[in-house]
């Protein structure tokens, strides 16, 4: 069995540019943007922590619609991680299934707090999985076409 990302994730943002601090309180993507679910059978939220001034928490939040909705915890302990101050470096992944989510909730947003204005900073990448149809579309703005190679037999 083999994975060819580019055909059998869809690949979203949580964030524009990974160079851009954290803002407390924020969610990632933002209200308008939070991400659609609903064609897939899983979900992975990797974040890369960049520089670290304080402790963040990324917390994965739930809702049923794009923007104005209520966010929702998925869950206490296994969609929530605080880090420290010197966990420069460091990954964090969230797996989450699509079917475990509340009813009608089929939208997410990570949502970070504890983050200083300017100190903090990471990259927050969704890899959304087992498409209900394959292969995935790509967004362009995040994984044109020419940036996609294989090397296979």
């Amino acid at each position: 069995m083999h994975n060819n990302f580019a055909k059998d994730y869809k690949f979203v943002l949580g964030q524009s540019l990974p160079e851009t601090a954290l803002a407390n309180n924020t969610d990632y993507p933002a209200s308008g943007s939070y991400i659609d679910v609903s064609g897939y059978e899983w979900v992975n939220v990797i974040i890369h922590l960049g520089t670290l001034a304080n402790t963040p928490a990324f917390t994965m939040k739930q809702t049923d619609g794009t923007a104005g909705s209520t966010l929702d915890t998925i869950s206490t302990t296994a969609c929530v991680k605080t880090v420290a101050a010197t966990d420069d470096g460091q990954v964090i992944n969230f797996y989450i299934q699509t079917c475990k989510l509340a009813a009608d909730h089929h939208f997410l947003t990570c949502r970070v707090t504890g983050a200083g204005s300017t100190a903090d900073y990471a990259d927050i990448l969704y890899l959304l999985g087992g498409a209900r149809h394959q292969p995935v579309t790509q967004t362009s703005t995040v994984l044109p076409s020419g940036n996609t190679f294989s090397f296979a037999g």
